[in-house]
């Protein structure tokens, strides 16, 4: 007997769950319908539970996320001036170098961070060269700290010293401030993991001629608008984290002029001028700053569920979170498998994923807006509308629409905002971020691809398993 005679009419079939079943009705040349269906949380019954939490506590959580994102949303970032690190980083203890991540000995650091730590010391003076520098890192006499405890972010394998040249990006608003260094280009870099001797030199460019420059054209405007920059440069095929040619050149073009009226000599208006033409990479920096600025304007509401800081060293993935205060929670960072890698170099080459950079995901820009910039199509399947796709899927674990980061290939949508811990948990689904992969063990390397790098699963559910204590569950 026949389905059709049967139940009186061909047989519709939705499937969720287990493949077999669907497999079991084509078999009897039947059409399926299948829905893709996972457990919440894995099917983890304590994270489960911490996930339908009773009435009270959702509505506490979602009035608090809701607090979080107006005010993330608010912040105004200006970029306001650029000087020494030690003339305006507060707090930073003597003999201290700011890295990029959470914090770890210098003996446990992955091999970029080590070479960048003691070549910072030697440019500080605290160290004639490298190895002697890496002998006072080893035994405490010259220290290390997280760049976030101090308001600072810092790209890839980056350390910054107080002789060094950093970007001054201020909330006008709120007065939050945060710094970042000048970014070096991809030559031999401290923030790639592979200076030398003509590092130092640039960086003293930066410190004696081209922070004078910058700050001098900023006095002279009164600052630059960064989200209003950043709103153009994403409807100039900018996501702001893999690929900023049209950041930079919005900058440039912010800053020229001025230096010529604040009568900054021509040779060196010249010289910052080659600079940031020829250094695509320029803009990213200023980028980290202004996210940081937002990320910390909405940080620190009670309850509250949404990311507001990631930050990775190679070997650890750390996570700040809206209502968990001032504590990070980390889990082991991925490594770069994602990467599209150089001819000859592959995973086994590179650091884990690494930098404070992370912090534009949180706040809606780099992957979170992916789908503005079709060059980097490559980084998430080949075409736009795999970035497109992979856009829609983020907005499954956030819980806004950014009002002023909207991209024309998303019909002038806004970019996912406000990563809920919940959400990543519950889903599955974890932010990814556009990145670079940098070489671990060569010291002469550097750069060896880029890609994405997905965030761990477990610095999610570690978090969430905090926040429930934070709620008394």
């Amino acid at each position: 007997m026949g389905t059709s005679v049967l139940f009186g009419s061909e047989v519709r079939v939705v499937n969720v769950g287990l493949d077999l079943f669907a497999e079991a009705v084509r078999a009897q040349d039947h059409p399926v319908a299948e829905v893709e269906w996972r457990p919440p949380a894995g099917g983890d019954a304590a994270l489960v539970r911490l996930l339908v939490a009773d009435a009270e506590t959702r509505d506490r959580v979602d009035a608090a996320n809701r607090e979080t994102m107006t005010r993330m949303f608010q912040a105004r970032p200006v970029w306001v001036d650029v000087r020494k690190a030690g003339d305006v980083v507060p707090d930073i203890p003597d003999r201290t170098l700011l890295h990029s991540g959470p914090a770890r000995p210098f003996e446990r650091m992955c091999g970029p961070h080590r070479r960048a730590a003691a070549w910072a010391a030697v440019f500080e003076g605290w160290a004639p060269d490298p190895e002697s520098a890496a002998l006072a890192l080893a035994n405490g006499g010259i220290k290390l700290e997280p760049a976030n405890a101090h308001s600072v972010v810092i790209p890839m394998a980056g350390v910054i010293s107080p002789s060094m040249a950093v970007h001054v990006v201020t909330d006008g608003a709120t007065g939050r401030t945060a710094y970042s260094p000048i970014n070096e280009g991809r030559e031999r870099t401290i923030w790639n993991g592979n200076p030398d001797r003509s590092t130092l030199d640039r960086l003293a460019w930066f410190r004696d001629e081209l922070a004078g420059s910058l700050s001098a054209a900023l006095r002279q405007t009164g600052g630059v608008d960064l989200f209003g920059l950043f709103s153009q440069s994403l409807q100039m095929g900018d996501e702001m984290h893999a690929r900023l040619p049209a950041t930079t050149a919005l900058l440039l073009r912010s800053t020229v002029g001025p230096m010529l009226e604040a009568g900054v000599p021509a040779p060196a208006v010249a010289h910052a001028v080659r600079f940031l033409e020829s250094n695509s990479l320029f803009g990213l920096t200023v980028v980290m700053a202004g996210c940081k600025v937002a990320a910390d304007t909405g940080h620190g509401v009670p309850w509250s569920s949404v990311v507001t800081g990631m930050s990775r060293n190679g070997l650890d993935f750390a996570l700040r979170v809206g209502g968990l205060g001032e504590r990070w929670v980390t889990a082991p960072a991925p490594p770069m498998d994602k990467a599209i890698y150089y001819s000859g170099y592959d995973s086994g080459d590179g650091a884990g994923d690494i930098g404070d950079s992370a912090i534009l995901e949180v706040v809606g820009l780099g992957g979170m807006a992916i789908a503005a910039a079709p060059t980097v199509a490559a980084f998430v399947g080949g075409s736009v509308d795999d970035q497109i796709a992979a856009t829609d899927d983020l907005r499954e674990i956030t819980v806004a629409a950014h009002p002023t980061f909207t991209v024309p290939q998303l019909g002038f949508a806004g970019t996912p905002a406000g990563i809920d811990v919940r959400r990543v948990v519950e889903t599955g689904i974890v932010p990814f971020i556009d990145t670079g992969a940098v070489h671990d063990h060569d010291p002469n390397v550097g750069q060896i691809g880029a890609g994405i790098a997905l965030a761990p699963i477990e610095v999610f559910q570690a978090a969430l398993i905090e926040l429930g204590k934070a709620w008394g569950r």
